[in-house]
């Protein structure tokens, strides 16, 4: 198997086991009026990030099954199918937001180079994944169950999780080795040629 396949499916399985473990621990942090922050958003985002499509499609695989398991067991009491749908809708949504992320950090990670402009060029990855998950996340909730999740909702509980994974992401981001920074999911032409 190439590299560029089994380096970010270990990274996506190795980060998913680690945000399946935070959903069934219940690892998170209560906010007042804003509800409950955890881990889960900045080890998805990390591993779509480093692990590309691959990466983030194995992690966002077992959150969405460690939060079906974990968070909406009971939710709606008969339903199974239901909970199976939105467990489906969920990571949806989520897999399109986190290939903005791949695909946007593959281009920031090939063009930054001061630290300033990498750090800056994060986070306005981290806004982006935002701005296309919530409306998405609104949109195929409340197409199974009408009202089920608005999008004023969403926006209003987003500033405080928004601000735990950019800071967070980034810090991480930041201290890992050069090398390990790089997008784990394709070669460029130069290492390629060196390669060869």
């Amino acid at each position: 198997m190439k590299k560029t396949i089994w380096i970010p499916l270990v990274l996506g399985i190795t980060l998913g086991l680690l945000d399946f473990i935070s959903f069934a621990v219940h690892w998170v942090i209560q906010i007042a009026s804003f509800g409950a922050i955890g881990p889960q958003e900045i080890l998805v985002v990390i591993s779509a990030a480093l692990g590309g499509p691959v990466g983030l499609l194995a992690a966002n695989i077992l959150q969405e099954l460690g939060m079906h398991i974990f968070l909406l067991k009971g939710d709606f009491p008969g339903q199974r199918l239901l909970e199976v749908s939105i467990s489906i809708a969920d990571f949806f949504a989520h897999t399109i937001a986190l290939l903005a992320v791949a695909y946007g950090y593959r281009f920031l990670h090939q063009r930054a180079k001061k630290a300033t402009i990498y750090i800056a060029g994060w986070i306005l990855i981290t806004v982006i994944y935002y701005i296309v998950l919530l409306p998405l996340q609104s949109l195929v909730h409340n197409l199974l169950v009408p009202g089920l999740l608005p999008l004023q909702t969403l926006v209003r509980g987003a500033p405080p999780e928004f601000l735990m994974v950019a800071i967070i992401s980034t810090l991480i981001l930041i201290a890992l080795p050069r090398r390990y920074r790089r997008p784990l999911w394709y070669e460029s032409k130069k290492a390629s040629e060196q390669n060869g």
